[in-house]
């Protein structure tokens, strides 16, 4: 997406895809599995947070040996009641890594162990990772906490990552102006997280509110590898981790990970491929394992390597993000005020890894959990109690659902048990208002399918519709099941029922969308195979196929399968995936014919995004 990031990198998470869990899933990395956490109105973070009496105190004094032995029996037992595959520790008391512990299988599989040295992705625990590099710069006199960004770059580099100039009618330039590495480092700048239109989104003042944001931290990156001149990756390879003694951490891929790395695990727990990154993103791409996470926690907990009052400004909260639970941002990390004082927290989700880190810089303790799993969040609150202590108010605030949650149950009964399984639903729903909503529907009807379970998925939709027979918006999910199924008739009828709906109404504009997928695959367009060989080809990150006489698109960093996803022709120059209906692909040409450009297209209303034809 031209638009995705004020300086592009590439592998971001769609951010259609983003949209469409906004409502079930917290924020996430970049790579963005989740919506963030309510924007904070108040301006400042206050002094002292409402502390909470009933805060269990942190375990320091718990005799390490037994807490370890306790522990191997009861975190095995909590992730497989979880469904979580694999997850790994690392306990820190008095500035000391005590406790190290792996847990699980890295493949569900291969059944392969996690062990301590098994490497997972970080995801977004890079930020705060990133973020004491920043915070050296900063003592080293190459940056300034609060210059504007602005005034690091030439402006030809943010008009090209805006994607148009300065000047452009209806853009905030006055805020882009005011944007500091202090805003950056809180998530108080108001840059996207994915979010994407022109002219570019700015949401608030800088300064003013909290808006977790993936897109600061990469343009931050931008800005330090054009100060240095080198990649952010070999940057703090020398200046961060080699220094630490991080030993088994990389901001891209090492193909020795192949012998010790995690598969991440998805909502059913199918394994996925490695994400094999080449280009680092300072806010989401760091391998690593629990202990060498952990030895970053002690030296910012130490304070090491940077001047006191750059220490104490790291560590002071910046920003409110949720003033009555206590929650704050500082500069890099979350911060959380309780009864056991000042702490810090990050939590990483990338989808099919997903951590959390908490720290008490008072009591030099600390924890770091990693998991190979959409789940792995699922469990925050009790690893926390179980090996820290104290709560994990942040992860809270994120609203992750608990793994006793009664979607997680109903999602495991009818993916075992079909159809008399999802009929449940109604009682479900009467018992849980407000749980089983369409967005969750929507979330694990797709996960049915593409765990390969579509009569089952099918039936979830089936159970919606028929408790909201007047809903245009179930009735347009089932025409979209029925569509996938090639389906045609009962695509056409449900779509019919979508536009005459008396609530939920959807716009009509959205339902010729979908006909015209019905009648692609009803009427197939005949493309010659010549033609398809020309507007094969590169076009950045997108590419498109040509092999036995079809087409078929790639992107990089998506899971889509080595030979690509086919495409169906809505006409010449346009279209569409069959398990990705709400996106298609229009190729430009120029004057002489030759294409140039491939256009992404989507029937939410976004904004259409450009990739231009590799020269």
């Amino acid at each position: 997406m031209k638009n995705a990031a004020l300086i592009r990198l590439p592998g971001r998470f769609p951010f259609v895809l983003l949209a469409a869990l906004l409502s079930i899933f917290p924020a996430g990395c970049a790579g963005r599995s989740a919506s963030t956490p309510p924007v904070s109105s108040v301006p400042a973070a206050s002094a002292e947070a409402p502390l909470r009496s009933m805060t269990p105190p942190p375990l320091v004094d718990r005799n390490v040996d037994i807490l370890d032995t306790e522990l191997q029996e009861s975190i095995p037992a909590l992730i497989k009641k979880a469904r979580i595959p694999g997850l790994q520790a690392a306990l820190i008391r008095d500035g000391r890594i005590v406790l190290v512990r792996g847990f699980g299988v890295r493949n569900r599989k291969t059944q392969d162990p996690v062990t301590d040295e098994t490497i997972f992705e970080a995801a977004s625990l890079t930020k705060p990772f990133f973020a004491y590099y920043v915070m050296k710069l900063i003592d080293q006199g190459v940056l300034e906490l609060d210059k504007p960004l602005l005034g690091y770059i030439p402006v030809e580099m943010v008009e090209a990552g805006l994607g148009h100039p300065l000047s452009e009618p209806g853009f905030h330039r006055e805020w882009l102006e005011k944007i500091t590495i202090r805003h950056v480092l809180s998530h108080s700048a108001g840059t996207p997280h994915g979010e994407s239109g022109k002219p570019f989104p700015l949401f608030f003042e800088p300064g003013t509110k909290w808006k977790y944001s993936a897109d600061g931290y990469e343009f931050l990156q931008k800005i330090i590898e054009h100060l240095k001149g080198d990649r952010i990756d070999n940057l703090m390879r020398r200046e961060v981790l080699e220094p630490l003694g991080m030993t088994r951490s990389c901001l891209v891929w090492k193909p020795e990970y192949e012998a010790t790395m995690a598969n991440g695990h998805d909502f059913f727990g199918r394994p996925v491929p490695y994400r094999k990154r080449t280009e680092a993103i300072a806010s989401a791409t760091l391998y690593t394992t629990a202990e060498d996470y952990a030895k970053f926690v002690v030296a910012v907990l130490e304070g090491r390597d940077l001047k006191p009052e750059t220490f104490k400004e790291m560590l002071t909260p910046q920003i409110d993000m949720d003033k009555d639970k206590g929650l704050g941002w500082s500069l890099g990390f979350g911060t959380q005020r309780d009864a056991n004082g000042l702490a810090l927290w990050q939590w990483g989700d990338y989808g099919v890894f997903r951590n959390y880190v908490i720290a008490y810089p008072e009591k030099k303790a600390g924890l770091v959990y990693l998991t190979n799993s959409f789940l792995g969040l699922s469990v925050c609150s009790d690893v926390v109690g179980r090996v820290l202590g104290g709560l994990a108010t942040g992860n809270l605030a994120l609203n992750y659902w608990p793994y006793d949650s009664p979607r997680y149950q109903y999602a495991w009964d009818v993916r075992d048990k079909g159809s008399a399984a999802a009929a449940e639903l109604k009682e479900l729903s009467r018992k849980n208002p407000g749980l089983f909503t369409l967005a969750y529907i929507k979330f694990l009807a797709e996960s049915l399918s593409e765990a390969g379970l579509a009569p089952q998925s099918l039936a979830v939709l089936k159970a919606y519709a028929a408790e909201r027979p007047q809903s245009g918006s179930a009735r347009l999910e089932l025409a979209k099941a029925y569509i996938t199924m090639k389906d045609c008739k009962r695509a056409r009828r449900e779509l019919d029922k979508t536009r005459a709906a008396a609530e939920d109404k959807v716009e009509s504009a959205a339902v010729d969308w979908y006909l015209d997928c019905v009648s692609s695959i009803e009427k197939p367009v005949r493309l010659d195979g010549e033609y398809l060989k020309k507007i094969a080809g590169n076009y950045g990150a997108r590419h498109l196929l040509y092999k036995n006489g079809r087409l078929s698109y790639m992107r990089d960093g998506r899971d889509y399968p080595p030979e690509g996803q086919p495409l169906i022709a809505i006409s010449p120059d346009t279209f569409f995936m069959e398990n990705l209906l709400y996106f298609r692909i229009k190729v430009e040409f120029d004057a002489s014919g030759n294409p140039v450009k491939l256009i992404g297209l989507y029937v939410e209303g976004l904004p259409p995004d450009e990739s231009p034809r590799d020269k």
